[in-house]
């Protein structure tokens, strides 16, 4: 058995980067070449997707992976394959990162001076040309993306997501307070920006959410009346305003290409081997004194649907043969209070099927030789609440 076999491991692989790829994630990316190396570092942690994931962020650099990716084994010049930019592109960054079964995304960041669809014209003549070819798109009034693939590298695909990159950074609203008017200068976070918090429907301020209205000044009991000098009275005004300030000032774009590989293999078995940084469990991790002197890899704790209480597990190891760590075990559970129902030995493993009435918890744990050659011996544990009398 596998430690990727123990507990289900969700890799949540984070595309914000790419499909958020407005000016204001530009912005940020641009601001780290400049000296913003925490903007660096927090982008590669937001593309992570594990611990086997090996992320790169490049402010102002074109990624050399993206040549190795698309010209790998190539020997004839003449063969070489590129991907086409928009001639009046400026390169911002880029960001690469390569799973452990070989599959890449290449992500490659520009400004362009010029309306969405004069620029996703131009990307798109030039995505349709051998050995390139469409075969996707979309659209609406702040964004519009082409999908292609290459006719030469089976399984690689990509898309250019083009937005507006509105130059603006801030924006005005005006509120009628104590028998006045105040100008708020906010921030802009978004192409069409939302007053964070519940406005009356004649747009008195009920309550300020924390975000860029509340770091302006908004406070509850405003009244909104304008937005950039447009008067506004109502919600229907309001977000004709605001949707209005993603087309202020002059039309740039915010291009991002990302480029897909696919998988060359599937991924290896991890090699067990004791953590670098030592795992505890929880403190609400049930029979404590059974797990003692056990290494351990992963846990999960979670609510239990329909049932009272939590449901655990956990994967551990100890370099102890598993017929001494199943003693070991045993008295663990007996010692915290804990009834073995069931104890059947399969070769060198043990299966144990244990309660404790007193907690309505039940669980079974499994020890065994590890399968992936080394002399660990792996144990795996589920406790649960027991289901209430007459429940099915």
């Amino acid at each position: 058995m596998s430690r990727n076999s123990v507990l289900p491991a969700v890799a949540v692989f984070l595309v914000v980067f790419a499909v958020a790829a407005g000016g204001f994630v530009a912005t940020r990316v641009s601001g780290a070449a400049s000296g913003g190396g925490a903007a660096t570092t927090m982008l590669e942690r937001m593309l992570r997707g594990g611990p086997g994931s090996n992320v790169e962020v490049t402010p102002g650099v074109f990624p050399s992976a993206l040549d190795q990716i698309l010209n790998g084994g190539i020997t004839n010049p003449a063969d070489r394959i590129t991907v086409p930019i928009h001639p009046k592109a400026r390169l911002l960054g880029s960001a690469h990162t390569h799973q452990g079964t070989g599959a890449d995304r290449v992500i490659v960041m520009y400004d362009v001076d010029g309306d969405i669809a004069e620029v996703v014209k131009t990307i798109s003549e030039q995505l349709n040309q051998a050995p390139w070819t469409l075969v996707a798109g979309q659209g609406s009034e702040t964004s519009q993306t082409v999908v292609f693939s290459n006719t030469k590298v089976q399984g690689l695909q990509g898309q250019a997501i083009v937005e507006l990159n509105p130059e603006a950074r801030t924006y005005r609203v005006t509120v009628a307070r104590d028998g006045g008017e105040t100008t708020l200068t906010m921030k802009r976070t978004a192409l069409s920006p939302t007053i964070g918090g519940a406005l009356t429907p004649d747009l008195v301020v009920q309550r300020v959410d924390p975000g860029p209205a509340s770091d302006a000044g908004l406070k509850p009991g405003d009244r909104i009346v304008k937005v950039e000098g447009t008067a506004v009275k109502d919600a229907r005004e309001l977000t004709s305003a605001l949707h209005a300030v993603a087309g202020a000032g002059a039309r740039r774009s915010a291009v991002t290409y990302v480029i897909d590989s696919p998988a060359v293999a599937p991924p290896a078995p991890t090699p067990l081997v004791e953590p670098a940084v030592p795992v505890a469990l929880p403190a609400t991790f049930p029979a404590p004194q059974a797990w003692q002197g056990l290494s351990v890899l992963q846990y999960e704790w979670s609510p239990q649907e329909g049932q009272p209480g939590l449901s655990h597990q956990a994967a551990m190891i100890s370099k102890d043969p598993p017929a001494a760590v199943a003693t070991r075990v045993r008295d663990g559970l007996k010692a915290a209070g804990w009834t073995i129902v069931s104890d059947t030995p399969q070769g060198f493993a043990t299966q144990l099927e244990i309660v404790k009435p007193s907690d309505r918890l039940i669980g079974q744990v499994a020890i065994d030789q590890a399968q992936d050659g080394s002399s660990f011996t792996q144990v795996v544990v589920q406790i649960q609440g027991a289901p209430a009398a007459g429940t099915p």
